[in-house]
């Protein structure tokens, strides 16, 4: 995937909102969420599916205010291949697949897109073990992937395990590292279910953050201001990216691999990499100098 494409998709954070519920869904649509989720899985009773799927494609055939995906069910399903078909509109932005499994899966709901001549992307949520073994292979699937994420509940259930213990902790690097291997964007953090604990959200996000996630989902409008709060870069990180960056380009002009900035910091490819990150988020949500606010940034990334 080009790094353009990943800027375009970056977001801080997706709204779950369950498409059984419309006016939940226009109400996501107001909130201060960078993109809404619309949810035609668990949060949908199986008697309400098919209404769930008409309501997610009357907006995904239109221009939605905002950046729209939905989460489908899994491929395996009886829901799952109709569910892509319905939504694959002008107005979808991506498919987050649920309980992906196989390439297969993949493969085929990036054929469904194809056919509709639908330019969305593809998310995998991966929530067993059998998901969890193949993560390389389902990540590098097709060239429609864009990102890897987990369903941390009902992986935690067959793990067996503690959702803020170490097997979970594995779990969620081997996705990180598998995304980073295969070249897609760094991760969206999973849900956080304690809506009234903005203390524990506050924690979750700042471990997720030290694993490298970027962005989170969020199932309530009241959890937004955390998530932006942690995964927004500050005005000093920033500073910071755009010095190291400008230094950079005097080490190129000088044919040197270590340079120093005027406050002092060493600009060495690693560190390079790690502030052209920082500037491609910031970018993305029009956060340099110069640039307007909003969600999403033209303005140019310093190389």
């Amino acid at each position: 995937m080009t790094s353009a494409l990943q800027e375009q998709l970056f977001h801080r954070s997706y709204l779950y909102v369950s498409g059984s519920q419309p006016h939940r869904i226009e109400r996501a649509y107001d909130s201060a969420a960078d993109a809404v989720m619309i949810d035609l899985e668990d949060s949908v009773p199986a008697a309400e599916k098919l209404y769930a799927r008409e309501v997610a494609a009357t907006y995904t055939a239109t221009e939605p205010r905002k950046p729209t995906y939905v989460r489908v069910n899994s491929l395996r399903s009886d829901w799952g291949a109709d569910d892509v078909r319905a939504v694959a509109g002008r107005g979808l932005s991506g498919v987050r697949i649920a309980k992906t499994e196989t390439p297969d899966e993949v493969r085929t709901a990036a054929r469904l897109l194809r056919e509709a001549d639908c330019a969305a992307v593809l998310h995998l949520l991966l929530e067993t073990a059998s998901g969890l073994e193949v993560v390389s292979r389902l990540a590098t699937a097709s060239p429609k992937v864009a990102m890897i994420g987990i369903g941390e509940y009902d992986l935690r259930a067959e793990l067996n395990c503690d959702l803020d213990g170490a097997m979970m902790d594995v779990c969620r690097t081997r996705v990180i590292l598998a995304s980073r291997a295969a070249g897609l964007a760094s991760p969206c953090q999973g849900v956080y279910p304690e809506v009234n604990s903005a203390e524990g959200l506050l924690r979750s996000c700042r471990h997720g953050k030290s694993l490298g996630f970027v962005g989170r989902m969020a199932i309530h409008p009241v959890q937004l201001p955390t998530i932006h709060e942690v995964y927004t870069p500050a005005v000093d990180e920033i500073a910071v990216a755009v010095e190291i960056c400008a230094a950079a380009r005097v080490a190129e002009e000088r044919k040197s691999t270590i340079v120093y900035t005027e406050s002092g910091h060493m600009v060495a490819p690693p560190i390079i990499a790690a502030a052209r990150q920082v500037i491609h988020i910031a970018t993305a949500l029009n956060l340099l100098p110069g640039a307007g606010a909003g969600v999403s940034g033209t303005t140019e990334l310093p190389s």
